[in-house]
């Protein structure tokens, strides 16, 4: 099957199935960010009708996917390759390091269209009472009362399936069953046990040295103590609770001995509870709590943050590169072929927008709308208002030259329009240093985004950052998960990119290759 073929027919299958998954009431992974676009509270109240914006905006995206799916099988009738492109291909192919990195980028990009079904706190599947539910699939939030609970607010899974552990019903949670924002986990505790006056973490024969509680034999719930232990023993000094978790008084602890105490009655002996260790966030990596690469300061799951930023990142390529290249290959090829005034009026619209400062632009649209109604799209958008001109000119300059040759004269000649001229002929011969550019522009992107997120002014909390990550493992250098997490998924991705350029470039060589017609 010819490329415009596959290609074709997967714009269109994702264009219906979005479409009828949103009708259904279905969450589909990826395909549902079509239809996330909904409009924010106060707008709403101010303008009713954006009520049904997210609707609105799915509609056309997915309307101009199945006309440009149906376009693209229509060419694919007389798609034949290009003995030349063959080579080129070919060559790609034989650059190892280049073909094995894009590879790898193909895989990244498949598990990321995975959503929710691969990273994410909504169950994936619920069998209560014989009944099947399929919770991280489905639009509406299910209720606690849905599985005989209390309550109408959505239940907490990752707490539902110890709650029916060893029952009959059954939780089936993501690899990863953490949001990749906005949702915390501040405390991780682990059991300790009394051993011959010292307390132990299970499995280990070093005495425990920490932060720990001890909890009453006869009432589970309630904290009587916590302060540092030493060595296995307490040390310093103790707060003491009551049962209503207030503070009645303070104990002073040398070497495993109550030296002092301000509590009005006398406290049971350490030995007699149950002690718990009690980390607080940033949490270490933890298999048992499901944090693989830990959590931050905020208690938010890295291995999430780093998945969902990688889902921001290809999704804003997407749009990065749909919009910068389609503006600067069309405006580039018009400047190259037409010349004269249009020429000079786009030159001069060239230096104005060269001559302003990017990051000033950021600023002064976060300071009118605010920095939480920002969005991804508004940010490729500001990105796109600058980063076409070079692209056009690049084209610009090929175009100047293409047009002089033979090749382009013979087709006026024979009939051809301009824009035949200008998108059949001439651009497939200039293409190829741009098709270069394009894994660069890629890279440019991501280190921008996470500069953009890194400095405060790039997409808000309810977006997955990697620039927020890097910034939190920088102020937390004592939990260095964070920050060698981020910084070795950045480089790794970055280091893909650019291989994948380095190969492109060597491939599409146009010195070596040509394609007059």
């Amino acid at each position: 099957m010819n490329p415009p073929r596959k290609f074709g027919l997967i714009l269109v299958f994702a264009a219906v199935l979005a479409t009828v998954g949103h009708f259904l009431g279905l969450a589909l992974p990826s395909l549902r960010w079509l239809y996330s676009f909904e409009a924010s509270p106060s707008a709403i109240a101010e303008h009713s009708w954006r009520a049904h914006q997210a609707r609105a905006v799915g509609l056309a995206f997915c309307s101009l996917m199945f006309l440009a799916g149906l376009a693209l099988l229509r060419q694919s009738r007389h798609f034949t390759w290009n003995p030349i492109t063959l080579r080129k291909i070919e060559r790609f192919r034989a650059i190892g390091r280049g073909h094995a990195s894009y590879v790898i980028l193909i895989v990244l990009v498949v598990l990321a269209l995975f959503d929710q079904a691969l990273v994410g706190k909504r169950a994936l599947a619920i069998k209560h009472e014989g009944k099947w539910t399929f919770p991280a699939f489905m639009a509406r939030q299910m209720a606690a009362s849905d599985y005989g609970l209390e309550g109408g607010e959505e239940p907490d899974y990752r707490e539902l399936k110890n709650l029916w552990e060893g029952t009959d019903s059954l939780v089936i949670l993501p690899p990863v069953p953490w949001d990749p924002t906005l949702d915390s986990d501040d405390l991780m505790v682990r059991p300790l046990e009394w051993v011959d006056g010292r307390l132990f973490e299970s499995g280990s024969r070093e005495p425990f040295s920490g932060y720990a509680s001890c909890f009453h034999p006869d009432e589970p719930d309630w904290k009587t103590r916590s302060g540092r232990i030493r060595q296995g023993q307490p040390q310093w000094t103790f707060e003491v609770y009551d049962r209503s978790g207030e503070t009645v008084g303070r104990e002073e602890w040398r070497g495993g001995e109550r030296i002092s105490s301000t509590v009005p009655t006398a406290s049971s002996p350490p030995g007699e509870g149950k002690w718990i260790r009690e980390i607080y966030a940033p949490l270490p990596p933890s298999w048992e709590r499901r944090h693989f690469l830990g959590t931050d300061s905020k208690g938010w799951d890295i291995l999430a943050q780093l998945y969902g930023g990688l889902q921001v990142v290809f999704k804003g390529a997407a749009l990065y590169l749909l919009l910068t290249y389609g503006i600067g290959v069309t405006l580039g090829c018009l400047m190259g072929y037409f010349g004269g005034a249009f020429d000079l009026v786009m030159q001069r619209l060239v230096e104005v927008l060269s001559n302003v400062p990017f990051l000033l632009v950021v600023l002064i649209i976060s300071a009118n709308i605010g920095r939480d109604n920002i969005t991804l799209t508004t940010i490729i958008l500001v990105f796109g208002v600058f980063s076409w001109i070079g692209i056009a000119t690049y084209l610009r300059s090929s175009t100047y030259k293409e047009k002089a040759r033979d090749y382009t004269a013979a087709a006026r000649v024979l009939g051809a329009g301009t824009g035949r001229v200008i998108f059949r002929h001439i651009l497939p011969n200039a293409i190829a240093t741009i098709v270069t550019l394009v894994p660069f522009s890629i890279s440019a992107l991501v280190a921008s985004l996470t500069a953009l997120d890194f400095l405060g002014f790039g997409v808000p909390d309810s977006y997955p950052s990697w620039g927020r990550v890097l910034n939190d493992g920088l102020e937390n250098l004592g939990a260095p998960w964070i920050v060698s997490s981020v910084f070795v998924t950045m480089v790794a991705l970055l280091l893909l990119i650019t291989f994948v350029g380095e190969a492109i470039r060597e491939a599409f060589d146009p010195k070596k290759f040509t394609t007059y017609q």
